[in-house]
């Protein structure tokens, strides 16, 4: 198998609890061409401070910092302007992923020529204990098939770089992995997914109830805004949305 150099971007803020066990992770891949570009967005706490630690031990980690909060979206764009590999991996600084995880998602790809591969996932809460709950990403997914229904995690995706350069990565706050899927599918037919959880998804249970209430709103403007949709597919969509969570299908 070949083995392409492969950019992981991780946008960070105060991720302090979880952050070294979201690290090893990757430090921990059976496949080993890989650069780690971490970016702090203005952390408050001492999660900075942890990826400096992990960086002085592996130069394959660069760190970035911002002076200013602009969140994940933001962060995530200029992550990629700092990569260097041919593929482009994402994950969220309080996800997992097994140790195997790049190199089965790497022979997936391109054994079948796929730009853009995600995988299952399974969700976890803040203490890494399993919730039982695994999100199964569809085989083959375009355009219209996303917009309906999301299961793509963003910790999940592989995708190349000359295809994600093709698109203005969104910088919005919430939805910014939503956007950006729905962007890249406008000019790549599908995206492939993986049936094997190769990542943990980490539910902050705290939050869940602040979470959808904005990401209802979210998903608004993601289908406004970007999508340019009518205002009353726009609001079937949502009310779509809120179904799929209401019945826990999502």
């Amino acid at each position: 198998m070949q083995h392409p150099l492969i950019s992981i971007i991780i946008p960070n803020y105060n991720s302090e609890k979880v952050l070294q066990e979201t690290l090893n992770s990757v430090l921990n891949q059976t496949y080993k061409n890989w650069e780690l570009i971490f970016v702090d967005d203005c952390s408050t706490d001492k999660s900075l401070d942890i990826a400096k630690k992990n960086a002085k031990l592996d130069n394959r980690i660069k760190i970035f910092t911002f002076a200013q909060n602009g969140g994940p979206g933001i962060a995530t764009k200029f992550g990629f302007t700092k990569s260097r590999g041919e593929w482009i991996a994402f994950i969220d600084a309080d996800d997992i992923w097994p140790s195997n995880k790049l190199e089965k998602q790497m022979k997936f790809s391109l054994d079948n020529h796929y730009e853009f591969t995600c995988t299952d996932y399974e969700q976890v809460d803040e203490n890494t204990k399993s919730l039982n709950r695994i999100i199964k990403a569809n085989k083959k997914a375009n355009y219209r098939k996303v917009i309906m229904y999301c299961p793509i995690g963003s910790s999940s995706v592989l995708i190349k770089a000359s295809l994600l350069a093709k698109v203005d990565i969104p910088e919005t706050r919430k939805d910014n992995d939503y956007s950006l899927w729905l962007r890249v599918l406008r000019i790549y037919p599908y995206i492939y997914g993986m049936q094997e959880v190769l990542m943990k998804y980490r539910i902050w249970t705290q939050s869940i109830s602040y979470n959808k209430f904005n990401k209802i709103k979210y998903h608004w403007y993601v289908y406004r805004e970007y999508e340019n949709k009518a205002v009353i597919i726009s609001s079937f969509l949502v009310i779509w949305w809120g179904l799929i969570k209401i019945l826990k299908i999502k």
